[in-house]
Formats: structure tokens, sequence, C-alpha cells
């Protein structure tokens, strides 16, 4: 079978609506796995002075399983929750639950302790896996269930005896070592396969929360491994383009390039960690270098030495590699791909990164919890063609753009955009009534962000449909300010909402924090900046400068409830 057979799609019904799904891509996730090259000597994961090949990782991640199965009565269908930072212990657990048939319930490893315990008790977990950090935060919440730490091994001196302490600490409350758990293990254990389905849940990732509690999206072992098989897609079309280029065969291409490697800054609990950086990765074959937090000093330390060659990102880090007054200084050059996501890119950024690392391909790409990944992407030459586009959507999900009366919009005409695909979510678990809203009668996930397609199908977002401000009846899209602000060349981030007028209904208010370089600027020569590029109603009425980095949530987007309720209190 040729390599471009592997991504034959097809439609079939799925759930009673036709998708269109990859005919050859594995259905289940303990399927996908078998796909990585466990056999293989080469070097999986980095992280400090660890480095696991795909042999031990393969022996390490069995010994957990069997260790699961036997002491914890974990298989198919438990729900066992993950709360640790990108740890290798992390990858452990769950590559253990995959091949266990287990759900594994990715928690958000930066949450307070209200936050964990409402994921722990809403779900109802069987099992949670936590980090030190996560284990003291939940040290006041009653356990509904039993208690698994890990350590950081990568750690020393005062920071390895905190840690310790905390586990100890744990322990000691009735929580078990997951390092003992292992070594109780015997050296070739290993579980049965599991007996599951593809439209089985396979994972449960929790929703940014932006309008409230976060949810817990249950994402399905075929959406899954469909949502990896995109990945590896997108990754054969830039190979396949390199190499027409300069001709010569996939083969030879293949034969020329060193092991992928990913350094990967993304948390495990989001879709753009878990889905596009492990799995794709590991299914690879490719190398997986992991930070204990992020320092971009060590990341151009680490592109170096480890070879790097795909970086994903935010745009905040990548302003900070890009700011580093030692870039100069480090070998660059094994970098070969360059993305971003999760927020608009500052004015110039991108001509920045082409220059920056003229060997990587830059790349965007649009998607949500509740698609289990990315469903529009852009790379090379067509990202830098379209700069402002959210990506071309992918051919693996329908889209259409519905207007407030319910009816189709025309190309480049804005509304919401609604998906239908094998990736979308089942449900959110345990929340009929949100599932309902978020489903329209054809299938259609809604997805509340308010965008249009032009005619090429590049999808571009103009705002949340809930993050709109209706001012003196007029609508203002608050990206499209927001988009206007970071244009402005002396501003490093801008925030605009709406909050509560007693004439206007609402008016439109916007937080900017300036580069640390910048010269004086006040709040009126901003304003004077955005009535120069929109219509007078979308100027904000005030115009707030500070100099503190601006809230942000567990997703790392700025958090506009906690400013809306801050200022529409005041």
């Amino acid at each position: 079978m040729s390599t471009e057979g592997q991504f034959e799609l097809v439609e079939e019904l799925v759930r009673g609506y036709r998708c269109r799904v990859f005919s050859r891509a594995p259905r289940t996730l303990p399927a996908l796995l078998k796909a990585v090259p466990w056999n293989s000597d080469a070097i999986a994961i980095v992280y400090g002075p660890l480095r696991l090949s795909y042999r031990d990782l393969s022996s390490t991640v069995d010994r957990l399983a069997y260790a699961l199965q036997s002491h914890c009565s974990i298989g198919a269908g438990s729900r066992v929750g993950l709360a640790m930072r990108n740890l290798p212990e992390w990858v452990y657990a769950f590559l253990a639950l995959v091949r266990l048939g287990a759900i594994p319930v990715a928690m958000n490893s930066r949450a307070s302790g209200d936050e964990l315990a409402a994921a722990r008790d809403g779900t109802g977990v069987s099992l949670l896996i936590t980090d030190s950090r996560c284990a003291r935060e939940l040290a006041t919440h009653p356990a509904t269930c039993p208690l698994m730490v890990a350590a950081d091994d990568s750690l020393s001196g005062d920071d390895r005896q905190r840690e310790f302490a905390v586990i100890d600490a744990a322990v000691a409350a009735g929580a078990v070592r997951l390092a003992d758990l292992l070594a109780e293990a015997p050296a070739n254990a290993g579980p049965a396969a599991p007996s599951v389905e593809p439209l089985d849940p396979a994972t449960i990732l929790f929703t940014s929360g932006t309008t409230g509690r976060a949810k817990g999206a249950v994402l399905s072992h075929w959406g899954t491994s469909n949502s990896v098989w995109t990945n590896l897609y997108a990754g054969y079309r830039i190979a396949a383009n390199m190499a027409a280029r300069y001709g010569m065969t996939l083969e030879q291409l293949a034969a020329m390039s060193p092991q992928t490697c990913m350094l990967l800054m993304f948390p495990f609990f989001h879709t753009s960690g878990l889905h596009t950086g492990l799995l794709s990765t590991l299914v690879r074959g490719g190398k997986i270098v992991l930070m204990r937090r992020w320092d971009a000093a060590a990341a151009l330390q680490l592109i170096e030495t480890e070879k790097v060659t795909q970086f994903p990102c935010v745009p905040t880090m990548m302003w900070d590699l890009l700011r580093s007054p030692n870039i100069s200084q480090y070998d660059l050059k094994s970098l070969t791909s360059v993305s971003t996501g999760g927020q608009a890119l500052q004015a110039g950024m991108l001509s920045e990164i082409a220059k920056a690392f003229p060997h990587a391909v830059p790349g965007t790409g649009f998607g949500m919890t509740e698609t289990t990944g990315a469903v529009a992407m852009s790379v090379g030459e067509e990202y830098l063609a379209h700069p402002g586009t959210a990506g071309r959507m992918l051919d693996t999900t329908l889209v259409k753009i519905v207007l407030e009366d319910g009816s189709l919009a025309a190309p480049g005409e804005a509304g919401e955009i609604c998906m239908r695909s094998v990736s979308n979510m089942l449900e959110y678990w345990g929340d009929r009534e949100e599932t309902a809203r978020a489903f329209d009668n054809e299938g259609f996930m809604r997805s509340g962000d308010i965008g249009y397609l032009d005619a090429d199908g590049f999808l571009y977002i103009v705002d949340r449909k809930k993050d709109m401000v209706i001012s003196a009846g007029e609508n203002i899209y608050c990206a499209e300010v927001e988009r206007v602000l970071l244009a402005h060349p002396g501003l490093a981030e801008a925030v605009a909402f709406g909050v509560p007028d007693s004439r206007l209904g609402e008016r439109l208010m916007a937080i900017v924090e300036p580069h640390a370089s910048a010269g004086l600027i006040t709040g009126d020569e901003v304003k004077q900046h955005v009535a120069a590029h929109l219509a007078a109603y979308k100027v904000p009425t005030e115009v707030l400068v500070q100099h503190e980095a601006l809230p942000r949530n567990h997703l790392d987007k700025v958090d506009k409830v906690q400013l809306r309720r801050r200022y529409s209190a005041s």
C-alpha cells in the first residue's frame, strides 16, 4: 500500500450522520498504539537527565498497566484521573491506561484544589494519579478515591526534599507511590488486549471554562485516532511538497531526514499536547523533549543540543524566543517546523519567525477540546500568503457558517462556526443539557466561535459568540478590536471586553500592556490608533494601560471572566 493510500478518505455513518474518515486508520487507541515502534532503541522521551528508548518505555508501560490492573482493579471503562505536569510519569500512566482500555481523565495540573476536587468528584474517577503540587493542593479536600503520587526525579537539593516531603505526607495519609507500584511489577508483565469499541469513551479532557465551571469533554476512540491520523497526513503533505521541490522521492527524503524531535510545551491536558504532541510523535517514532517549566534560554539550548525539528507553541513563547538576547549564539538549523496557536500573532511576528528560523516551515491551526484537535491548518507559503487566517479547513471536517436567523452564511460573511466530524466529542460528561445545546439536529457541533470562510476555504476567526459587545444597538466583535490593538508596535498584549453601561447597555473597555522597551503610551494614543483602523463605535470608551501581565486561565488565555467581574463591579 502506498503512503498516499494510508490516508484514503471515505464517507461513513457515525452516530447517524455522514462523516469523512480515514478508511485505513486504526479506530481505537489500543489499535493506534500498535503503530508505535516499541521495539526500537531510538530515544522516545527526554526529560532532564532521563533519556528513555521506545523499548524501555514499552517495558515501563506494560509493567505499570499490569500493576494498575492487579493492584488497583483498573480495566476497560475505568475512569482514572491524571493531575500531573508534563512528567514522564504522565506518559507512563496515560499509555498504561490506554493498554487497559481505561479512560484517562486529563486534569489541569495548574488548577487549584477546589478545581481539582471538582474534576475528580464530577467525573467519579476510581483512582487519581498526581504529582506533588496537585497532591498538596488536594490535601484539604478529602479523597473520594485512592491517590497515587509521582515524584519528579529531575529535581535536586532543596527542591527534591520539598517534593518528597509532600509525597511522604501523602503516603502517610494513605496514598501510594507510583514508583513503588512499578517496582512491584514483574519485568515481563503485560495486560491482555482490552475489548473496546470505536465509539466508546477514550479520554475526558476539560474545556477552558470561560463561561463557567470547566466541563469534561468525552472524546471517543475513533475520533482520537482519526485526529492523530489527520496530524500524520498533514506531515505527509508537507514532506511530499518538500520532496517534490527537491526533485526526490519521499523514501529518499526520509532516508536523509533525522528523527522527528518535538520540544513539547503544550500541557498534556490540552488536545494540542496530548494528540498533536504526544500521540502523533510517538506514532511517527519521534523524540519528545519535555521541560519542567518554560524558559526561553533553556529552550534554545535544548533546540540546539537535542536537534529539535518541531516546536509548536503559543505566541507568548515565540515572542520570548525572538526577543532572547542570545538567540544568534545558538544553532537552530535543525528546526523544520514552527507553529503557533491559542491566540492571534502580534503584528509583524510571522515575518520575524520566517527570518529567525529560515529552515523551518511556519504554521498555524484552529481546533477545540471538543473537536479532539485541529479542524483547520495552514503551513508554509500558504500561511505566509494568508497571515490572518486560522487555517484552511481540513477534509476530515464538514463545516457550515450559520447566521443568527439559522440560515447559512455566504463566503466572507461572519456567523457561528459549526462542524461535523468523527472527532467531535461524544458529550459533556454528566451534562445532558449542555451536550444538547452543543449540537444541532444535523449533527453539527456549535463552536461558539464567530468566523467566516473565504472562497478558497480559509477560515477566519472574528470572535467568540458570547464575547460580543452590544453597545447602543451595535455589535462589536472583541477579537477584531484586539487584532487592531496588537498591531500597535508598542503593545505586547491587549484585551477588549464589555462592561455594563446604564445608557449604552454595554460599553467597550480595553486593557493593554506595553512592551518593556516601549516609551510612554497613553490610553488616548491607543484610542487614536484604533480609530484609524475601525469604525468609531468600535473604539473603546476606556483604555487602561498597565505594566503587569494580564490574568490568564488554565489554557493560558486571557481570563475575560475575571476582568469583566472586576471592572463591572467597579
